[in-house]
């Protein structure tokens, strides 16, 4: 029997990614074919055939390449034989590792047979080293291509992540395929952000938002036991319908969740909020302190319909000034013609004049039941809906979970977290529908009643964040023109 020659024997190194195995036709199989054809006519000995299928050859973090180096460095293979020089890695820097450092450190050459060359001569190993930087400058294009594609992409006003931004869902096949990452509104989520920017728009701080909403909903869909996790949905450009390529904003084919205007307000707000950290308390009404700005978040200009806000016009002074007006907030402008800049009002003045209000129709509950009309109904049915389509999906969720756990395909200490998640929102989420079920007309006008004639004692007691929630409860807007003002109640 003829002695096997050491130095025959190979190590056969197979890869392909999914793109190119689609479009270029570098499937495993054909090249196993080419490789052990290749043996066989110069009677190689195969010690192993190592595959790295769907894996780019950007980095060395292949477990296919990672056998290959362990057998060259423990002697198994005298040879490692390749397609193409780029099966092996597309990093120039890589290419002359595997080289220098693993196969010729343990005497072991390198073969590629496209490029027709070995590294057991000095032209060989030459030649490696200038198509290893080819195959990096191929790389670099690839990277430029895709980055390019993506851009245009996201200008054409697509959506670009992997992860799909709270309130909004990818759309999946019925046998869970993703068709496409385009953003689609989910009915229940979505009111969870629309929720928050109205109570960040009615004055509520970002730390009582956060409270409120894990209070309320949980943390199983989103985290917000925490005001960054508020402020990253406030700053978010996408609820508005952009989405962004760098600094840049586009037009995006979602449909958004709230106004342009209500985002370019809460941007402004936010960075009032960052240059003042603390709301200051200025003047007195009824004997007691009540807070500057009390209608931010409330007021909007009678002419041009544009928000309003708190603007010092001499050092003793401040008024609320429409935004087109002011212009000092080009997003937030709606006219260039707008007439509203007389009304007399000091911000102290207005303020006062919407609590006075309020504490005069205390006093009126005849004039408060003829104020009331029967609430929509129909608002709280759809609502009632969104909850019960939630509740059914986290049903299934813990339903699914339970059974990966009874068929042994999971352990407990897995799934224990997710449960207790989804148990919590489910918890939440039967109280909402038990309570819309509750709520009847005439509650929810006893609940406003009983918000007005609150107010003077709060008034009394100088809790100011507790009157601001009283006036932003009660009121949906205020309309300014000129001296008119007008008063849009909740309840009504």
């Amino acid at each position: 029997m003829a002695a096997i020659d050491f130095n025959n024997v190979v190590d056969l190194y197979i890869r392909v990614s999914t793109s190119e195995q689609a479009e270029e036709g570098y499937s495993v199989a054909e090249q196993e074919e080419r490789l052990r054809s290749y043996c066989a006519a110069f009677n190689y000995i195969i010690n192993a055939i190592h595959i790295d299928p769907g894996f780019s050859g950007a980095s060395l973090d292949r477990p296919g390449i990672k056998k290959v180096m362990y057998d060259v460095e423990h002697g198994r293979c005298k040879k490692v034989i390749v397609w193409k020089l780029d099966r092996l890695s597309r990093s120039q820097k890589d290419t002359l590792i595997l080289l220098e450092d693993v196969f010729l450190a343990n005497d072991c050459n390198f073969i590629s047979l496209m490029e027709s060359f070995d590294t057991s001569t000095p032209f060989g190993r030459c030649i490696v080293g200038i198509l290893a930087a080819f195959a990096q400058m191929e790389r670099e294009n690839i990277k430029i291509r895709t980055m390019m594609g993506r851009q245009a992409r996201i200008r054409d006003g697509h959506f670009h992540g992997s992860r799909c931004p709270l309130g909004y869902k990818f759309q999946y096949a019925p046998d869970g395929t993703l068709l496409s990452n385009d953003l689609v509104v989910d009915p229940y989520t979505s009111k969870l952000v629309q929720e928050v920017f109205r109570l960040f728009l009615s004055g509520s701080s970002l730390s009582s938002i956060s409270a409120h909403m894990a209070s309320t909903y949980g943390c199983s869909i989103y985290d917000w036991s925490n005001s960054t996790a508020i402020r990253r949905i406030l700053s978010n450009p996408i609820y508005m319908g952009n989405v962004r390529v760098g600094n840049e904003l586009y037009p995006g084919i979602h449909e958004p969740l709230v106004s342009e205007t209500d985002w370019y307000m809460v941007a402004a707000m936010l960075k009032h909020n960052k240059e003042q950290q603390k709301r200051t308390y200025a003047y007195q009404i009824s004997g007691g302190a009540y807070a500057d700005n009390l209608l931010t978040g409330l007021l909007f200009c009678g002419d041009c319909g544009a928000r309003m806000y708190a603007r010092r016009v001499s050092q003793n002074k401040k008024k609320y000034i429409c935004h087109s007006v002011a212009k000092t907030s080009p997003a937030m402008i709606k006219s260039d013609h707008c007439t509203n800049r007389l009304h007399p009002f000091t911000v102290h003045q207005l303020d006062e004049m919407v609590i006075n209000e309020i504490l005069k129709l205390s006093l009126d509950r005849p004039g408060f039941d003829m104020l009331c009309d029967q609430p929509d109904e129909s608002s709280k049915s759809e609502d009632k809906e969104i909850y019960e389509e939630r509740l059914a999906e986290v049903n299934r969720q813990l339903d699914r979970l339970v059974k990966l756990y009874q068929t042994g395909l999971i352990d407990l200490d897995n799934i224990s977290a997710r449960l207790g998640d989804l148990n919590q929102e489910k918890n939440f989420l039967e109280g909402n529908i038990a309570t819309i079920n509750e709520i009847t007309p005439a509650d929810l006008r006893e609940t406003a009643w009983k918000s007005i004639q609150s107010l003077q004692s709060v008034l009394d007691n100088g809790d100011m964040d507790e009157v601001h929630r009283i006036i932003h409860t009660l009121i949906d807007k205020v309309v300014v023109f000129n001296a008119d003002v007008t008063i849009y109640w909740s309840f009504c």
